[in-house]
């Protein structure tokens, strides 16, 4: 019986260590990240469009799963997991830049970060360059890039393979 309410009581406690952590992030007002959304994306995006990417950015956090089986992409066979949680400290950054998000709030924290460009995937380092890098490196930030309809995850089939994307202008 003692065995039992150890291992309860210490697992109860890793649960609310990190549940703790992954709350700051969380705590953040979701209009603080439309603010940084429409701050950091392209001006030439909408609003709807800029708010429907910080919606995803932080859906995409808050389900965030660290260690998880992540594909190594072909002709890479080695099994690879995701790192850390990258939102740890995203309610001190977003605190950090104040209200309404500024453009020079945005440049001295990217400064102070020391973050020269757009890293792969978010890592953490600080929250307006891990939403550049979910919006850059999913599907529509593509599209975007290249002003064409790649549409990375969808299966154009082989009778399109050999066809240029069409331009979304």
């Amino acid at each position: 019986m003692q065995r039992r309410s150890f291992f309860q009581r210490a697992f109860s406690g890793i649960v609310a260590f990190f549940a703790s952590r992954r709350a700051r992030a969380q705590g953040v007002r979701l209009e603080s990240f439309h603010e940084l959304a429409r701050v950091v994306l392209p001006s030439s995006l909408s609003p709807a469009s800029t708010d429907k990417i910080a919606d995803d950015f932080v859906r995409w956090f808050r389900d965030y799963k660290a260690g998880a089986e992540i594909s190594g992409g072909y002709g890479h066979p080695r099994t690879q997991v995701t790192g850390p949680d990258p939102s740890t400290n995203y309610a001190d950054q977003m605190r950090a830049l104040g209200s309404p998000v500024t453009r020079d709030a945005v440049e001295k924290a990217l400064a102070n970060a020391k973050i020269d460009r757009i890293p792969p995937r978010p890592d953490g380092k600080h929250v307006a360059a891990d939403l550049l890098a979910y919006f850059y490196g999913s599907s529509d930030g593509e599209d975007f890039l290249y002003n064409a309809a790649i549409r990375r995850y969808e299966c154009r089939g082989l009778d399109t393979s050999g066809k240029r994307p069409a331009s979304l202008s």
